[in-house]
């Protein structure tokens, strides 16, 4: 058995046995496997597939490649939650005080950035001080505690996952579908709760593009969660434009806060959706029910609190989170009605500014991003600010060659 032989098979469409899979991929994690043949490996994945066989067996190798929380170790009802990525989706970070206030308990390991979507790791670390890497053993107390703690993969859960997000980000390799599942499904187990959530986005402003691929994604993790006797449920929403109006890690958290402090909208109402969903499926009671607990959690300020706890409980200092004080407007060329906002196009503005990776080596610009200052159906006057950039300092942007807007109806 060789990697090269592995890589030749799957470049040739055909099925990778539970040995071949596991040869190469620990071979990687124990760095036997060079980056350049993995890369190679990944991209006949993304171009040919895995079947649901190979999906099974991958994330299976990827949970033996560390360990599984034991949450029996504090009581509670657990409950995770997953998106499969998007344009401004910092949902996890408003999902997670508002079950938290609710009693629940989300245990919740998240990745960085894949491609031109942005990750929860990335957002938090944006806050100074902010511990992505806690023991088992702080782990499971600040779960005791405050009742929501956000991690990355570690050496310890699901290490192997860490290294292949990694190369999937800078290799052109994060749309397959198999792989999706496999790191979602692997770190899910991994991380103990037995109430699944998985948010499915798709559109052009996503890692899945079509609502087909949506549906077949969707049946596929629940096939894999009933492999583990899990709870898994799945809610599908479109992300052809940006999720709120703030796209920038920092400028995120911020965003995060003005909804955990009332703001209202369409983030804030997905939010309630997917919190009662989990309250719901951990509590056992009518949806309904659940949604009242949550709209009274965030109502009340206890979401918030809880918000602030969980940052303080992992070291952040959110009075000194940072946001560039360097800006540049876009302004309206014609006037009409705002049809549309491309979650692709302000996804790849996004990535000038700074805000994503481009190489492993890359460094982000937490402080750097877009805040949208009109939604889709507003009327819009020549001259009117369409977007506020957050530049680096002494950045130039052509703001007439920004093409994220579709504004029709003028006269």
């Amino acid at each position: 058995m060789n990697s090269i032989a592995i890589i030749e098979k799957k470049k040739n469409k055909e099925h990778l046995t539970y040995e071949e899979l596991a040869y190469i991929f620990n071979g990687y994690l124990k760095k036997e496997v060079p980056d350049y043949q993995m890369s190679a490996l990944l991209m006949a994945i993304t171009l040919n597939g895995l079947d649901e066989d190979e999906i099974m067996d991958l994330t299976d190798i990827f949970i033996k490649s560390g360990d599984v929380l034991d949450l029996t170790k504090i009581k509670g009802i657990f409950v995770d939650k997953h998106s499969t990525g998007g344009v401004g989706d910092k949902t996890t970070l408003v999902i997670g005080p508002i079950v938290a206030a609710c009693g629940l308990k989300m245990p919740k390991m998240s990745g960085r950035g894949l491609g031109l979507t942005g990750g929860t790791i990335d957002k938090l670390e944006s806050i100074p001080g902010f511990d992505v890497d806690l023991s088992e053993e702080e782990f499971l107390k600040g779960l005791e505690k405050v009742g929501f703690v956000n991690v990355s993969q570690n050496e310890k859960l699901v290490p192997l996952d860490k290294l292949i997000y990694a190369l999937r980000d800078v290799t052109a390799t994060t749309e397959s579908l198999g792989l999706i599942a496999v790191s979602i499904m692997s770190k899910k187990i991994a991380g103990g709760s037995n109430n699944i959530l998985i948010d499915v986005k798709y559109g052009n402003g996503a890692l899945i593009k079509s609502k087909e691929q949506a549906l077949e994604f969707s049946e596929l993790v629940k096939k894999i969660g009933h492999k583990y006797h899990k709870k898994v449920k799945t809610k599908i929403d479109d992300m052809n434009v940006p999720l709120g109006n703030n796209i920038g890690n920092a400028l995120e958290i911020v965003e995060v806060m003005d909804i955990l402090k009332g703001k209202e909208g369409y983030l804030t109402n997905l939010c309630l959706d997917l919190s009662a969903t989990l309250i719901s499926m951990g509590k056992d009671i009518s949806y309904d029910e659940a949604k009242n607990e949550a709209m009274e959690a965030l109502k009340s300020g206890k979401a918030y609190q809880k918000f602030l706890e969980f940052v303080n409980n992992q070291k952040g200092d959110i009075t000194k989170l940072k946001v560039s004080p360097y800006t540049i407007e876009v302004k309206a060329k014609t006037e009409g009605i705002l049809k549309d906002i491309s979650a692709h196009e302000i996804a790849k503005l996004a990535s000038v500014l700074g805000c994503f990776r481009l190489t492993k080596e890359s460094k982000i610009d937490y402080s750097v991003g877009i805040v949208l200052n009109k939604n889709l159906g507003d009327p819009v006057k020549v001259d009117d600010v369409l977007c506020t950039l957050y530049v680096k300092n002494n950045m130039k942007i052509d703001t007439d060659s920004i093409k994220c807007f579709k504004i029709e109806g003028g006269k």
